[in-house]
């Protein structure tokens, strides 16, 4: 047997349920010659036929009636999947999955998906983290990836959800120790957690008088982790230099303190990256635009500590 083309079935079935060549046409759009064409074509792949024309429409032959019941079955169980897929598709339940750098995720997209998975029970996240490097590397499958520096250059959609920056940071033994710094010369001095990734040194750059400068310090730990940055600074026993996302929660408890807080990073923006898509998925618009308009209340309440209240 030829191989059977799906689009002559469906004018067949077409065909069949409206009753005549004519109404088909009118019914679907399609023009009348391409429906009969793809009867005939249908008819000498099967090697049968499968309706009988006439002036008054087109009746099914024995042929045609076996091969109506079973056809017919196959686009209604079509219809039914499109269906499902279309309920599937425009509901907020369901798994969305999210890609971000460790200490973004578990500072802000920890709090968003939390704050979602409270408003939308059906809701369901696959979370993962990742380097920088690997984020932007285009091998990940993700709904949408939280990203912090330049726009990623890819073929997918860009939001800005904020900015972040970053400062010396120290807990109030370290400074009980060591004495509160006045200059940025005092930091020289101090043992200090340097923080590099893959192999490269963080710069510990801040802004003074418009200028970029850099702090300077004593390398006691070096780490490629900011949790790790961040639990030698609460312990007192190191500066840190850390982003502002990362340290709220320890600020406000008082485990943490600003060190020389007139001096801060430049501004640096976070993005959520997802595919551009004509279909929209809502749960997708759902966290990005959670993301984006309550982005400064997640960077100031990310809902977890190193210090318990």
């Amino acid at each position: 047997m030829e191989k059977v083309e799906l689009k002559d079935i469906s004018a067949f079935v077409q065909i069949t349920r409206s009753g005549s060549l004519t109404r088909a046409a009118k019914e679907t759009g399609t023009p009348k010659a391409t429906l009969s064409h793809g009867i005939r074509r249908l008819e000498d792949a099967l090697g049968v036929e499968l309706l009988v024309r006439s002036a008054r429409g087109v009746t099914l032959t024995e042929a045609g009636r076996a091969y109506l019941e079973n056809t017919n079955r196959i686009f209604d169980s079509c219809e039914v999947a499109a269906s499902a897929a279309k309920r599937a598709h425009s509901s907020i339940d369901g798994k969305v999955r999210i890609a971000a750098s460790a200490e973004f995720g578990t500072s802000i997209l920890g709090a968003a998906t939390l704050y979602l998975a409270r408003e939308h029970e059906g809701l369901e996240f696959e979370i993962r983290m990742y380097s920088s490097e690997a984020l932007v590397s285009g091998q990940l499958e993700f709904d949408c990836m939280i990203y912090i520096g330049s726009a990623p250059d890819s073929d997918h959609m860009c939001r800005k959800m904020g900015t972040v920056s970053y400062g010396l940071y120290a807990s109030p033994q370290f400074i009980q120790t060591y004495g509160e710094p006045k200059t940025l010369a005092d930091t020289a001095k101090l043992p200090g957690v340097e923080y590099r990734k893959h192999g490269v040194l963080e710069n510990w750059s801040l802004r003074a008088d418009k200028q970029e400068v850099q702090a300077n310090y004593m390398t006691r730990f070096s780490v490629h982790d900011y949790w790790m940055a961040k639990f030698f600074c609460v312990s007192g026993v190191a500066l840190a230099y850390l982003p502002d996302f990362f340290i709220h929660y320890e600020v406000d408890l008082g485990a943490l303190v600003p060190v020389l807080p007139e001096m801060r990073s430049e501004e640096i923006a976070a993005w959520i990256v997802y595919p551009k898509s004509r279909n929209k998925n809502p749960r997708v618009t759902l966290v990005v635009d959670t993301l984006c308009e309550k982005f400064d209340e997640f960077v100031l309440h990310p809902g977890y500590s190193l210090i318990p209240k």
